[in-house]
């Protein structure tokens, strides 16, 4: 009998099972979605350890990791964007205590009716209708509507991503059409004959209509206090085998 145990306890070890954690993960959409939520099983399956997930938004998750809540905040926009968005939380964090690594790619992209004949949109006439400069979509070769902006309050790294870079730091119109997140865009966008919006690729649809704009992307990234544990580095090889973007 002594002898089973011992025997159960070794292969135990062996299997890496007595070894299995907890993976602590909060933030955005995009990359909990793309990375996370898209290998989960298959990691719980060969490892052995969990992915505990909280969907909030990138700069939540920032949020988090500096409080300890979790071990990965998980982020698809430039870690200064994200830093910012926590400044404006009331919560500073050195940026000296983060280590950022890149698993993944995003793109932003802008959607529209799929009725809009608009083809494509330059920087210039995208910061003049999120600025509420271009309040009529004739005004850009489009039908005699007032357009309908839709801004999402939970999509804080977006935002300040594409506020800095395709609105040079002006702030959106006060008239924007206020929604929570990623798909409350592409949901509102589908039924409002006027709208835009700002999603992730990854978010597109048959549903609505994207123009062609100027190219906005950044890494997805896994962000953690000082380097990576060794279940998130566990984790982040696995990624890198699986999809091969690290490679």
């Amino acid at each position: 009998m002594f002898r089973m145990i011992v025997f159960v306890v070794a292969a135990l070890l062996l299997g890496g099972v007595a070894h299995a954690d907890e993976i602590r993960v909060e933030g955005g959409g995009t990359t909990i979605s793309s990375v996370f939520l898209a290998v989960q099983d298959l990691f719980e399956r060969e490892t052995g350890h969990t992915i505990s997930v909280v969907q909030s938004s990138a700069v939540a998750g920032l949020i988090a990791l500096d409080a300890g809540r979790v071990d990965i905040a998980a982020g698809a926009h430039p870690i200064e964007d994200l830093l910012a968005g926590a400044a404006k939380e009331g919560v500073v964090i050195d940026p000296s205590t983060l280590v950022a690594t890149p698993i993944e790619e995003n793109r932003l992209i802008a959607i529209v009716h799929r009725s809009n004949p608009v083809k494509r949109l330059s920087k210039e006439q995208l910061k003049g209708i999120f600025t509420g400069r271009i309040v009529n979509w004739k005004e850009l070769g489009g039908d005699d509507l007032e357009i309908e902006v839709v801004w999402a309050t939970e999509t804080k790294g977006q935002n300040v991503q594409f506020t800095r870079v395709e609105l040079d730091g002006e702030p959106v119109a006060p008239t924007v059409r206020g929604v929570k997140g990623y798909r409350s865009i592409a949901n509102l966008v589908a039924v409002l004959p006027a709208g835009i919006g700002i999603i992730p690729v990854g978010m597109n649809s048959a549903l609505v209509h994207a123009p062609e704009i100027p190219l906005i992307t950044s890494p997805m990234f896994l962000i953690t206090k000082g380097p990576p544990s060794p279940k998130v580095r566990q984790f982040i090889d696995f990624y890198a085998r699986e999809s091969g973007f690290l490679r």
